[in-house]
């Protein structure tokens, strides 16, 4: 479906305003001067994995559970599932906007995730007035309305997945990396700086070298969020940050200190060999 989602964003141009509004509305909430601590959170760092899937599971999952429960004519429980979903909705909006603010340079992903949000916000209205009309006693309403939005975000998921799985949002850009697991020479011990981030290209992975009081460092050289070169980030002691989008990493071990990158970086152990240095991935 690669060819239906690139026509859809190329013909609707239209979606970039709703991307400008979108973006400003959000970024005192996850833009970059809102502290890492906080954004963090919404990333999913903490958690090594972006939080917005698991909280679309309890939001979309609560909304299906209400629609199956007002079949059997369950209706306090429908209602309730209902009023979950629709209570939770409110975090899965945010971490899925947090997700997307940093992807806005490239056009597909800025439009399809605009229209992803429309789409989802045009449901959470369904569901709200479906919550309105039950409490009011206009149950069949009720129920229509709520399926209507279900419609609307089914077809909001089907635009989601393809950002995520077509476009890899959210996904580690090291997952098809084939890093060496034997010991593999990189460079001359006497060609690596101090205290400078060089980068090296093997076969199957990019490795980033670091020596620090005579001690050497080695990662991957790719940020797991959208695939920036970290040997051009600035570094801070043993702490890298991302040149695109502001993720640091611990060089020391690859591990992802602060978002929008959730996966660490791949770690390897150095020696140096006959004056080269040589690395392999570290177990974990």
């Amino acid at each position: 479906m690669p060819d239906f989602f690139s026509r859809i964003s190329i013909s609707n141009p239209w979606l970039d305003g709703v991307a400008g509004k979108l973006s400003a509305l959000i970024e005192p909430i996850v833009g970059h001067d809102v502290p890492y601590a906080f954004r963090d959170i919404l990333y999913g760092t903490w958690l090594g994995h972006p939080l917005h899937p698991p909280m679309t599971d309890i939001t979309i999952g609560a909304w299906t559970t209400s629609m199956a429960l007002d079949l059997f004519g369950e209706e306090s429980g429908a209602d309730l599932a209902l009023e979950l979903g629709t209570l939770s909705s409110l975090g899965t909006a945010i971490t899925g906007a947090a997700q997307w603010y940093d992807l806005q340079n490239d056009e597909e992903p800025r439009r399809l995730g605009a229209l992803h949000a429309a789409l989802n916000s045009t449901a959470l209205g369904f569901y709200i007035a479906s919550i309105a009309l039950r409490r009011k006693d206009h149950r069949a309403a009720g129920i229509m309305t709520a399926w209507t939005g279900h419609a609307l975000v089914t077809a909001s998921g089907y635009v989601g997945g393809h950002l995520s799985f077509g476009l890899g949002a959210g996904v580690d850009r090291e997952a098809f990396d084939y890093p060496p697991t034997k010991w593999t020479d990189t460079i001359a011990d006497t060609d690596l700086p101090d205290g400078k981030l060089t980068r090296v290209d093997l076969d199957d992975a990019s490795i980033m070298l670091l020596k620090q009081a005579g001690t050497v460092y080695a990662t991957s050289a790719v940020c797991t969020h959208v695939g920036a070169p970290l040997n051009k980030g600035d570094l801070d002691g043993y702490c890298v940050t991302c040149p695109w989008h502001y993720s640091v990493f611990d060089v020391r071990d690859g591990k992802a200190i602060h978002g929008p990158a959730t996966a660490s970086l791949a770690a390897y152990d150095t020696r140096i060999t006959d004056g080269t240095v040589q690395v392999r991935l570290r177990q974990a």
